[in-house]
């Protein structure tokens, strides 16, 4: 399995997770809604800003996205930055999300972009 690339720098400010429900919530005509866990794994939604100092460390991420990524289709182990644990992710629908440049030179490249892994809903 593809590897997500170690030298990358992540914006810890911008950095967020979202986990998705794993339970059906059915409103009734009278009292307290009912609610039934429909789902054993969750699916946890990264929003991450990733740095690049050069234009040719852009180019790299670039050819690895559409090579080992497979243009964000395929999954790839990526080491969660705040469990430090390794996962299985993909890319959110295969979007890369938006680029910025930080300096006028076009050098320095930001990256915000969403990655996402199965959780178990036991843990």
């Amino acid at each position: 399995m593809a590897q997500f690339p170690t030298s990358i720098q992540f914006e810890w400010r911008d950095f967020s997770e979202q986990v998705e429900s794993v339970v059906m919530r059915s409103d009734m005509e009278r009292g307290v809604p009912k609610q039934r866990r429909i789902k054993s794994d969750a699916m946890v939604t990264l929003s991450l800003t990733l740095n690049f100092k050069t234009k040719a460390a852009f180019a790299d991420f670039r050819t690895w996205f559409n090579t080992d990524a497979q243009a964000g289709a395929g999954w790839f182990d990526f080491v969660h930055p705040r469990t430090g644990q390794t996962v299985e992710a993909r890319f959110v629908s295969g979007q890369l999300g938006a680029i910025r440049h930080a300096t006028q030179n076009l050098e320095n490249v930001i990256l915000s972009t969403q990655i996402e892994h199965l959780q178990s809903a036991w843990s």
